[in-house]
């Protein structure tokens, strides 16, 4: 660990707190604190996430004027969007189908948060911290540097993005003075605990309370260590990746889904979602879905992902029906309910927790037009698989 000489004085522990909760790529808090939103605008500036902020009321709240509702237990939260239409009864519980009505009943409002970690940022941020010292640095491996400090260098290894064993062996950190810095702060748990080695949390110096600087400094000068137990392990555990959700958020860890489409249906964890029947609803599944199978090809990282424009939707629904699409509203509705639907259905079919944008993701639109939304194929929850014949 990095020594006390290392430290600042001027990072206060709740920020510190709040600074770490929100590394954690995927974390959701509901009703989060201003401290907590202060901290998500500090991390969106430096650029090492993006983070997420949206508005949604509950299905039955005893504080809204339409209570109770016939399931007056409901746990079922909606979604505030732009592009849904309330009269039209666009907005529905995901948990009981009901129509809800914020506006009309003045339902109350609530925040919830999510954290999106952008790794391409947090390398820049590190190599950007790592230029202050003002000596050769080199790029070894994915995420991980050689510092031209002391004798024998100083690497620094970013815990989370760097997939080389040989930098988590014991063996290597034994012989080359490493610095290693995790961005997730459950990631200490799989760290090997020897007070020789030097590992540092990316909040601590995000919040000032670890100088990377002098940390590199004073591991160069102490170099390797002078007496350690011969044991050949990882220091470094890289099993799956805890993506843990927020205090309050009540959905558990992150959850991973298995997509297949055929030529009529779509399954998620082998339950149809989207029936036959539901023809538009299924071509607009499948322009995304062939959207989202063109950036696999590409090797796009997640948040590259490219949604699509509404308008674009329908040219490509026009195409695949031979229909002549009057109004687009229609084709937003079909998404909006293809979203609802397979939302109910899975949970009905399988009973395990799944959001409304887990499979189908509204974005907001980087383009011309301000406010506009895009939908994609949800990058982060969705595993591919080719279409399983059922036997009968």
């Amino acid at each position: 660990m990095a020594s006390p000489s290392s430290q600042r004085k001027n990072g206060s522990r709740s920020s510190r707190e709040e600074i770490a909760s929100l590394l954690r790529d995927g974390a959701i808090y509901r009703d989060p604190t201003a401290e907590l939103l202060k901290a998500a605008s500090l991390l969106e500036k430096l650029g090492l996430a993006r983070p997420l902020i949206r508005q949604y009321v509950l299905c039955s709240d005893p504080q809204d004027s339409d209570f109770p509702p016939r399931q007056r237990h409901c746990q079922g939260s909606i979604y505030l969007e732009e592009n849904l239409d309330e009269p039209g009864c666009e907005y529905r519980c995901p948990e009981c189908d009901r129509p809800v009505f914020p506006q009309r009943y003045g339902k109350r409002g609530h925040k919830e948060l999510r954290s999106r970690i952008v790794p391409d940022g947090v390398k820049a941020f590190v190599r950007n911290e790592i230029a202050k010292l003002q000596v050769n640095v080199k790029d070894v491996a994915e995420s991980t540097f050689r510092i031209d400090l002391g004798n024998m260098g100083v690497v620094v290894c970013i815990l989370d993005y760097c997939h080389e064993d040989r930098f988590h062996s014991r063996d290597w950190a034994k012989t080359h003075p490493t610095c290693y810095l995790n961005v997730n702060p459950d990631y200490a748990e799989r760290f090997l605990p020897e007070k020789w080695l030097t590992r540092i949390s990316l909040a601590d110096i995000v919040v000032g309370k670890v100088n990377l600087d002098e940390a590199l400094r004073e591991l160069a000068s102490a170099g390797s260590p002078a007496a350690v137990m011969d044991a050949s392990v990882p220091v470094y555990s890289k099993t799956v990746a805890p993506v843990v959700v927020g205090p309050g958020a009540g959905h558990g860890k992150q959850r991973r889904f298995v997509v297949e489409v055929g030529p009529k249906t779509v399954r998620v964890g082998g339950e149809e979602v989207v029936a036959p029947q539901a023809d538009i609803r299924f071509e607009v599944f499948r322009i995304l879905w062939d959207r989202h199978l063109e950036d696999l090809r590409g090797g796009r990282k997640t948040e590259d992902f490219t949604p699509m424009r509404l308008s674009d939707i329908v040219k490509k629904v026009e195409e695949r029906t031979e229909r002549d699409i009057e109004d687009e509203t229609s084709i937003r509705r079909a998404i909006n309910r293809l979203q609802a639907d397979i939302e109910k259905a899975f949970k009905k079919k399988v009973g395990d927790p799944i959001d409304r944008e887990d499979i189908i993701e509204t974005c907001a639109w980087k383009g011309q037009q301000a406010g506009e939304s895009g939908y994609r194929i949800n990058p982060r929850t969705v595993c591919v698989r080719p279409f399983q014949e059922v036997s009968e």
